[in-house]
């Protein structure tokens, strides 16, 4: 809709008729407004930005299409919600008839939906963030893991290595013991021949038969132990090792997802800037 234009120049007056069809030009809707030097003298508004103003009525202040026909330059401009209900950016380029500046051509277009995908993007680089970051977590969490256990089968290689010495001293207490025993043998058959003058030694020579035994015995005893400790250190370090190795390749996951994460996050703002741009 419009004003009594037949006064204005021949360009503002061109403008204003081919300006209904300029909507068609655009795959979204827009408002369209021209302007002389003082005022609207057309404006076409869609529903979806509804911006009204008085034809004919001097310009504000401030005002968008004052600063291009004082500037004689294009402005681009955010007009927030709060000025006509809904937000939207403002295109405004000065329009010219010869070397004078006779009035501007304005189109708004919404930022509606581009605030929402600004807002979208904005929430879904937060939570990638603090996705990347729980990961990141995880993954040091992993990694100390696994030293610890790297640490933990260390510690079972020493026992064993322990382990090992002791059954070299029980093969030498075991070797002892049947010397003492074969002594012990021997001493009796020196007692038995020597008769009565032979039974005090026969004493000592019982004593170190059973010295030998019970020393046998407990070596035996150890050596049973020492066997189970084994047997489980043995267990222990290959469950150890089966978990290292589970660890290695979480954290090896970990780390691709968390590059993957990066990756997407680094995408994000690549979309976030080129939104900002819109």
């Amino acid at each position: 809709m419009g004003i009594d234009i037949s006064n204005e120049s021949p360009i503002l007056q061109s403008i204003v008729k081919v300006a209904p069809y300029i909507p068609l030009f655009i795959d979204e809707p827009v408002s369209v407004a021209i302007t002389n030097r003082i005022g609207f003298i057309f404006n076409q508004p869609c529903k979806e930005i509804p911006v009204a103003c008085e034809l004919g009525a001097p310009f504000p202040e401030g005002s968008t299409p004052l600063m291009v026909i004082q500037s004689g330059e294009r402005t681009v401009r955010e007009v927030p919600a709060k000025v006509y209900g809904v937000p939207f950016k403002s295109y405004a380029i000065p329009l010219r008839e010869g070397n004078e500046v006779v009035g501007c051509l304005m189109i708004a277009k919404s930022i509606e939906t581009i605030k929402s995908v600004k807002d979208a993007i904005s929430s879904l680089s937060d939570e990638v963030e603090q996705v990347m970051q729980a990961v990141n977590e995880i993954t040091d969490g992993v990694q100390l893991a696994s030293e610890n256990n790297q640490l933990v089968f260390g510690l079972m290689g020493n026992l064993l290595t322990e382990t090992q010495k002791m059954n070299e001293i029980l093969a030498v207490i075991n070797k002892f013991s049947n010397s003492t025993k074969i002594l012990g043998l021997n001493a009796s058959i020196e007692a038995a021949r020597a008769g009565t003058a032979g039974k005090g030694f026969s004493v000592v020579a019982q004593e170190i038969e059973r010295l030998s035994g019970n020393t046998t015995q407990s070596a035996k005893e150890i050596g049973d132990m020492v066997g189970g400790i084994e047997v489980q250190v043995n267990d222990i370090s290959e469950k150890s090792k089966e978990t290292t190795d589970a660890f290695t390749q979480q954290a090896a996951s970990l780390q691709e997802i968390a590059a993957t994460i990066e990756n997407l996050n680094e995408n994000v703002k690549v979309i976030a800037s080129y939104i900002q741009q819109l």
